[in-house]
């Protein structure tokens, strides 16, 4: 259930305690069992351009109640020429998995896009840009946002906070695709020892102990 959508400095929907609680997910490519729903969204919005940046702030949702992907652009965040500046964000299924992980849902491909056609770059001011992600469950330890700028590149591993119940929060670094991902359980089992190993060396440390006590009580038995 999504908890709310924390993107200052505007006005963002609540969903809990409202009677709206969120609708299944949409995938692009469903799993087998997942529920059949309408089709994923996407979302776009354009600002004008002046002095060569966005004027407006940019809040780029898709349609999912709550809503699947949300970006927040600030003014000023997008250096491009003349003209205006859109933001899109397109839903598509994984085509490969980053290193040790598994993608959660949809790939969400984000373009930005200047209407003079030439290069759009982030400037200071995107520093607080905002991406968050709503995962298909809302089961702990959750996923981690996962960035790449090109389909040809590889994935990496972005700051991630949790931003509500299901919802994923870390900063918008560019165009390029973004997703949710849960680390893979060989990856995590990797990272540190097994509290099953550490039963099992706990019983075969007793087990020596009381051999040993065994042996030295009939060592004392048979000198008497």
């Amino acid at each position: 259930m999504t908890t709310g959508w924390l993107l200052a400095p505007q006005a963002v929907p609540i969903y809990d305690g409202v009677g709206q609680p969120d609708e299944p997910y949409r995938y692009v490519a469903a799993p087998a069992g997942a529920p059949k729903t309408a089709p994923a969204t996407s979302g776009t919005a354009t600002s004008p351009l002046s002095g060569g940046r966005n004027t407006n702030g940019m809040s780029v949702q898709t349609a999912e109640m709550g809503p699947q992907a949300s970006l927040f652009v600030p003014p000023q965040a997008l250096a491009a020429g003349k003209g205006d500046v859109t933001v899109t964000t397109t839903p598509k299924a994984a085509a490969d998995q980053p290193a040790g992980a598994v993608i959660d849902g949809n790939v969400y491909a984000i373009s930005v896009v200047s209407s003079s056609g030439g290069p759009v770059t982030l400037t200071d001011q995107a520093a607080i840009a905002t991406l968050y992600l709503r995962s298909t469950t809302a089961k702990q330890p959750g996923p981690v946002m996962e960035y790449r700028a090109a389909a040809a590149a590889p994935w990496k591993q972005l700051k991630t906070s949790r931003g509500g119940t299901d919802i994923y929060v870390s900063s918008f670094v560019g165009a390029g695709d973004y997703a949710l991902a849960f680390v893979a359980s060989s990856a995590k089992a990797s990272k540190g020892s097994s509290p099953l190993l550490y039963i099992l060396l706990g019983v075969g440390a007793l087990l020596v102990l009381v051999i040993v006590a065994v042996r030295r009580r009939s060592g004392a038995t048979d000198t008497r």
